[in-house]
């Protein structure tokens, strides 16, 4: 089996990545050319996408446009920003179409449990729409803090980005909350222990950890291999690859 095969064993679903231009300190680019490369030479079926930023959702959308069918496109929206943020929330979920809610609270800096967080919970129940909030930084986005958003929000289904990302003790609370909470799922990439890959699945549940990419900033080698290696039998593969995400979304 060559490498190409590999990494072609199974379809796959995106849950997070981005599209535009990151600047300083990241210095990244990801453009519709390199997504639709990077899917078919990756067997991945559709990406779930997001902006470079909270004030770049209309490049979202023109890309969404340009690959339809492809991407299912995240509104990013910055809960600092009060009334115009929801606001403009609701005009992507309602009047274009947008599949659901992105929040990086440590780039936008504000807790991913910040009252202000609340409207923008709010908008998404109405629209019947997912959020997906970055975890595992400190102080704004630490797992702790989205377990209690999803306390507080119990109908609102919330993905932790990333379940923790780079930090073991985060990586664990993702799991902890996310077990406590039935309205939270795991997103791992960039998550760089594949042991709490299947560790997630049987203490979750096999249907709540998704596979994600996070591009410009991750290769899709490197973060497909990690789940290749996890331990996982080929239908865990097969879910964390594609049907948890796909079931999440409602495509199946």
């Amino acid at each position: 089996m060559t490498m190409q095969e590999h990494f072609a064993r199974f379809k796959k679903i995106d849950a997070h990545s981005h599209i535009g231009f990151f600047g300083s300190p990241f210095n990244v680019d990801f453009s519709t050319r390199l997504l639709a490369a990077q899917m078919d030479e990756y067997h991945i079926e559709k990406t779930i996408l997001c902006p470079a930023g909270a004030h770049l959702n209309e490049e979202l959308n023109a890309a969404w446009h340009e690959m339809p069918g492809r991407i299912a496109p995240l509104c990013w929206v910055n809960a600092n920003l009060g009334k115009q943020a929801y606001d403009m929330l609701e005009h992507y979920l309602r009047d274009e179409g947008f599949a659901g809610v992105k929040m990086q609270p440590l780039f936008d800096a504000f807790t991913a449990d910040s009252p202000a967080v609340d409207p923008i919970m709010d908008i998404a129940r109405a629209y019947g729409k997912p959020v997906f909030i970055h975890c595992g930084h400190p102080p704004f986005s630490l797992p702790w803090q989205i377990g209690l958003l999803a306390e507080r929000h119990p109908d609102v289904p919330v993905v932790m980005i990333h379940m923790g990302h780079g930090h073991g003790v985060y990586i664990d609370a993702s799991i902890t909350m996310a077990r406590r909470h039935d309205n939270l799922w795991l997103e791992i990439s960039g998550m760089p222990m594949g042991c709490q890959i299947k560790n997630a699945c049987e203490t979750v549940g096999k249907d709540r950890v998704m596979f994600g990419i996070d591009s410009p900033f991750h290769h899709p080698t490197v973060e497909i291999q990690r789940v290749l290696s996890c331990g996982l039998s080929d239908a865990g593969l097969e879910d964390v690859f594609y049907n948890n995400a796909a079931s999440f979304m409602g495509w199946r």
